[in-house]
């Protein structure tokens, strides 16, 4: 902003006693490039101590007193004002001063109109036509448009947009008297810059965001401060391209275009809408380009972008000659996993999830986790990992993330931004980290621990290698009602990648979504937590040993899960592997049944094993949800071990080892 008003000599404020009228004042004479008389107006000077004081120490600043809803006052003003600048005139005219009255539809009153029309839409209009001959004695004295002549700037709201505004925070802010008093101060702006073109004076209006001033309240994301050193350096690069827009001030954070979706927070962003369509066409940084004046030759410019642009096509073909290189060098074995991780990772959606995709992925990692083994004896892997038990002192950490609900469009949406310190796997001495994203929908509206869940949706970000400290960016969605939203929890499972073995689980994050508010984007950051098992239904198992033929027989009978109304007709079917010493040895699995609250089986399974085998092996029951309509859709609802030891499961094996020759059934819960 240094540079943006040295070209300016007089101008302007309307309401400068408090909020960003003040500090316009205070960021000009601090700017470094002041204009040369800053006539600062309120309504009652005396009281404005803020104003008194930097007046005090600013020689430059001249304190008016000006009521804007009092034509007696705009003459008296406008008469002191043609005093100060003399035959100068005036470059610059800021009409910041207004009000908000809210009213609803039930409240709103034609007293509450007509004081919020005065103030916000005919007094702008008003105290331009009262100085405008010095704004034309200004503008006489140079060419082209902007503060270096003359130019009259009206502060207005995106709220009194007619077209554009209407989702999320602002169908909540029906203020009838601010909103409509808005729309009318921007039809102002555009009649003024068509009458106004001729003379040369720039007329354009501007939003400086939701600030957090007295009338914009506590809750809003912006400071003063960070608005106006952006709206400030803006109104210094206006040219005549701008004469009669709108500009909108976002306060967004724009994306670095190296880092994909690391933001940079010191960044702002202003758009600018046209009058014909008000639809956005053109964006700006906070610090305009057009600032930037370069004192060379045509010639040297048109040299320096012909060097720019072969540098940049130099740099674009080192760029893919290593995306080259890194491709054609990378190992046979790698490349089919790295490319699905690549494609499970990025920007997905509830409605463009690729089931057959997830499933080569849990088949292909799964010849990595017992050299030797096929695939189809692995099944699953991811989860299979998940099931190890954590030692609190492993887990160290945090994960950041965002959450947000359009209600617009009925869908939440889940971002994975990045994790810090985490864990150094001992036999690696590095880790690969990614994120294992799960919504879980409770069976019932209340908050009892053990209630049943199941798993409506789940996502993988991409792979991170060797990184303590991984940004990812991934971000997801899922379509969901606002009744659905308060049961639903999401949760986050930070993984080593390990294409030799098993992945291991470096901790998780939980986010209860009925104790947050998402109508705005909610950024949390949370230290990972020992994982724990989320009950997703019960199985009726039956074990019996025969010890004579070393057979053991197990029983599916009867799977308990929950199901979500919404989904469309599925089946289920339950797979049983035999494991002796993290390797599997057996596997068998049964037919589909329709899935219903309880699905019936009455199968058994039978495995023929070494009686040794037999007495330390465990027995892994996995339940998987497919759909008839879709060959390749397979889904892991959960887990259920039964091992000799094992405490939960330790007595249904002690009854069999007890019971020979007769089969013993037991409920066992199915956990993720």
């Amino acid at each position: 902003m240094a540079h943006a008003f040295k070209n300016c000599s007089n101008l302007m404020v309307t309401g400068a006693s408090r909020g960003l009228g003040l500090q316009i004042v205070e960021s000009l004479v601090t700017g470094g490039f002041s204009p040369r008389k800053i006539i600062a107006t309120a309504r009652n000077p005396d009281g404005a101590e803020e104003l008194q004081s930097l007046a005090k120490e600013h020689r430059n600043i001249h304190i008016i007193k000006l009521d804007v809803t009092s034509q007696e006052s705009i003459e008296k003003a406008a008469s002191e004002v043609k005093q100060l600048v003399q035959e100068e005139g005036l470059n610059c005219l800021i009409n910041n001063a207004g009000i908000n009255v809210v009213a609803n539809l039930e409240t709103v009153t034609a007293e509450n109109m007509l004081e919020n029309f005065h103030t916000n839409s005919v007094a702008p209009l008003m105290i331009t036509k009262a100085v405008l001959p010095l704004l034309k004695r200004a503008a006489a004295k140079g060419t082209g448009m902007g503060i270096h002549r003359a130019a009259v700037i009206n502060m207005t709201s995106l709220l009194g947009s007619i077209e554009l505004y209407w989702g999320d925070r602002a169908n909540s802010f029906k203020w009838y008297p601010y909103r409509t008093s808005k729309s009318a101060l921007n039809m102002v702006t555009r009649c003024l810059a068509v009458d106004l073109e001729a003379h040369g004076i720039l007329c354009m209006a501007l939003h400086p965001g939701w600030v957090r001033t007295d009338m914009g309240g506590p809750e809003a994301p912006l400071s003063p401060e960070e608005s106006i050193s952006c709206v400030l350096s803006v109104i210094g690069g206006l040219t005549e391209k701008d004469h009669g827009s709108f500009l909108h001030y976002t306060g967004e954070q724009l994306p670095c275009f190296f880092t994909k979706w690391n933001y940079l927070r010191t960044i702002k962003a202003f758009k600018v809408f046209t009058w014909q369509k008000d639809m956005i066409f053109f964006a700006i940084l906070g610090l305009s380009f057009r600032e930037i004046q370069l004192s060379f030759s045509e010639e040297l410019e048109y040299g320096i972008l012909g060097i720019s642009i072969v540098l940049f096509l130099i740099a674009l073909c080192l760029l893919i000659w290593q995306i080259y290189r890194f491709c054609t060098q990378l190992p046979v074995s790698q490349r089919p996993a790295d490319s699905l991780l690549a494609r499970s990772g990025g920007f997905q959606y509830a409605t463009q999830t690729n089931d057959s995709k997830m499933e080569v992925l849990y088949e292909e990692l799964g010849h990595r986790m017992s050299p030797g083994t096929s695939c189809t004896n692995l099944g699953s892997s991811l989860d299979l990992a998940s099931m190890v038990d954590l030692e609190e002192e492993n887990i160290q950490g945090s994960l950041r993330f965002s959450l947000f609900y359009d209600q617009l469009q009925s869908k939440l949406v889940v971002t994975v931004l990045d994790a810090q310190d985490l864990a150094v796997r001992d036999f690696s001495h590095s880790v690969d980290p990614f994120v294992w994203v799960r919504l879980l929908w409770a069976e019932r509206e209340d908050e009892e621990q053990n209630s049943m869940q199941c798993v409506l949706d789940e996502w993988q970000t991409r792979l991170v290698k060797k990184s303590c400290s991984p940004v990812f960016g991934d971000q997801f969605s899922c379509t969901l009602t606002e009744e659905e939203i308060s049961r639903i929890t999401v949760r986050f499972e930070v993984r080593d990648f390990d294409k030799y073995s098993r992945h291991g689980v470096l901790g998780e994050a939980r986010a209860a979504l009925n104790s947050l508010k998402l109508s705005y984007p909610l950024e949390l950051r949370e230290d990972l937590q020992v994982p724990k098992k989320d009950m997703v239904g019960e199985a009726l198992l039956s074990l019996k040993y025969l010890p004579t033929s070393q057979r053991l027989e197990v029983g599916v009978l009867k799977i308990r899960t929950v199901c979500h109304p919404n989904k469309t007709e599925r089946a289920l079917y339950a797979r049983t592997s035999i494991t002796c010493n993290h390797c599997k040895l057996r596997h068998q699995r049964t037919a589909q049944k329709k899935r219903w609250e309880v699905t019936v089986f009455n199968e058994v399974l039978t495995f023929t094993l070494p009686d040794q085998q037999i007495r330390e092996c465990t027995i892994i029951v996995s339940v998987y949800e497919v759909q008839p309509s879709k060959k390749s859709f397979k889904r892991l609802i959960g887990h259920i071990h039964i091992k000799k030891g094992k405490t939960s499961e330790n007595e249904h094996w002690k009854l069999m080892m007890q019971s020979l020759r007769q089969p013993i059934a037991k409920w066992h819960l199915i956990c993720i």
